[in-house]
């Protein structure tokens, strides 16, 4: 039997759960809209710091902050119902990537710093005093502060009581018992920058990356985690302009994802199966990329239901190294989730079928002689969308093939067989490379290259 609380929540499944209580997705049933409602026993020792909570949400208003709707009880709990909010933690998306770019890091850093100032410059000053990646969500590229367990009125900060924090976030006076103030927040923003920009916690010793935008950030860290807050930036305003002057010197551009669609010229040629290779060749080099369905093969639920393994939040099924996410549906509407590159499996090409908008087209097809009119005219077909690459499947790559001469402006690939795409097979990985390097215009293969090319340009 479903659960409604209130006459209007209907419970949907559990969020999360905590030290001091669960939170739980609800569903309003008169404004049919999705809530979070975080519930607490009465009982628990931390009860007063959850009416703490509820009591700072209630009072801020600010894009980066959860709406609270409402505060209700009974009489062994207490609920707090507030905005739902859509995303990935700033924590997993670090892990998932290795680490930020500059320019991401920054624009991110930016928005810590202006939460945190709204809250230090409110009429009564709030004082976070728990920032780490774990409370932060990207929603869009967009920054949202959650967990606010820890918040203390400024005038309440300075008094020595029982603290709480996370390692290499807290600062020194949160271990000293010593007085806090806005540069506490300061200093966590600082380790929040580190742990974006070097992927990593922040240890006794700051790493720093020899490279100029690496180097200027770094010294900004560096200002941040002072041991001694004198000699911090002494606000999140103050570290925010110098974040921003950073950002304008910035050069590189921001970019989206790198689409590459996969599409057969006919059925049983393999184009999943090529698709699905070159996704994890991607990300074994250091480029993690999406594999997407595009259309409803089922093919990526099958494959997960026989091995097992279960979608996460985001609808992707984890594979070994490599991220799988099926087609859902037009209706279903999923987070967005940045990869540096996303293979879009489109299936077998058909007149009248709408192909997605691509980087580059790679048009899989079949080097039997009995195979190439119809290779042909899908490349016809594909041309007018874009730069297409013909990859032949099966094929040695000493195998010799004559394209006419409509197609002679058309690069093409031989990828030899290889029974599974999920492990590595150093022929295809040598036909995956190329392929790469042709469709990006690349023109040598480098690891470090493309590392770069995704880490310099990542979207936040």
């Amino acid at each position: 039997m479903e659960r409604v609380l209130f006459g209007k929540y209907r419970l949907c499944g559990e969020l999360g759960n905590g030290r001091s209580g669960t939170v739980y997705l609800a569903y309003h049933v008169e404004l049919e809209e999705y809530r979070a409602v975080k519930v607490v026993p009465k009982s628990i020792a931390d009860y007063d710091t959850f009416r703490k909570e509820a009591l700072f949400l209630k009072t801020l208003r600010h894009p980066g902050i959860p709406i609270v709707y409402d505060v209700e009880e009974d009489t062994g709990y207490s609920y707090l119902i507030e905005e739902y909010l859509e995303g990935e933690s700033l924590y997993a998306l670090v892990k998932r990537l290795g680490s930020l770019s500059v320019k991401t890091a920054v624009n991110l850093g930016i928005q810590i710093c202006r939460i945190i100032q709204f809250m230090n410059s409110a009429e009564n000053p709030i004082l976070y005093l728990d920032l780490q990646p774990k409370n932060l969500l990207v929603c869009n590229g967009i920054l949202r502060l959650t967990d606010f367990d820890h918040a203390q009125y400024a005038s309440d900060a300075a008094a020595f009581g029982e603290r709480y924090g996370t390692i290499g976030f807290a600062a020194p006076e949160q271990y000293k018992g010593e007085p806090l103030d806005c540069r506490t927040d300061v200093y966590a923003i600082g380790a929040l920058l580190y742990f974006m920009s070097h992927g990593d916690v922040p240890g006794s010793t700051l790493e720093v990356i020899n490279e100029p935008e690496y180097r200027k950030l770094d010294r900004i860290i560096r200002g941040c985690m002072k041991a001694e807050k004198e000699e911090r930036y002494q606000s999140a305003e103050e570290l925010q302009r110098t974040l921003q002057e950073l950002q304008n010197q910035i050069k590189e551009q921001a970019i989206e994802s790198r689409i590459v669609v996969f599409t057969g010229a006919g059925a049983g040629i393999g184009t999943t199966h090529a698709a699905l290779g070159m996704s994890y060749f991607l990300t074994r080099n250091g480029c993690p990329a999406l594999y997407q369905e595009e259309y409803d093969t089922d093919t990526v639920r099958t494959l997960a239901k026989n091995m097992g393994v279960k979608a996460d939040r985001n609808g992707v099924y984890q594979i070994g190294c490599g991220n799988i996410r099926p087609y859902y549906g037009e209706a279903v509407k999923l987070p967005y989730l940045y990869f540096p590159v996303i293979i879009k499996d489109a299936g077998v090409i058909q007149s009248g079928r709408e192909l997605p908008g691509a980087d580059f087209y790679v048009l899989v097809c079949g080097g039997k002689w009995w195979e190439i009119d119809r290779a042909v005219n899908a490349a016809k077909m594909l041309k007018s969308r874009g730069k297409v690459i013909l990859l032949f499947n099966h094929m040695e790559k000493k195998a010799r093939l004559k394209l006419p001469k409509v197609l002679s402006d058309i690069h093409y690939f031989f990828l030899p067989f290889f029974s599974n795409p999920f492990k590595e097979d150093k022929a295809a990985n040598t036909c995956y490379r190329e392929l790469w390097n042709d469709g990006t215009g690349g023109t040598r293969w480098k690891r470090k290259k493309l590392l770069a090319g995704y880490r310099r340009n990542d979207a936040g």
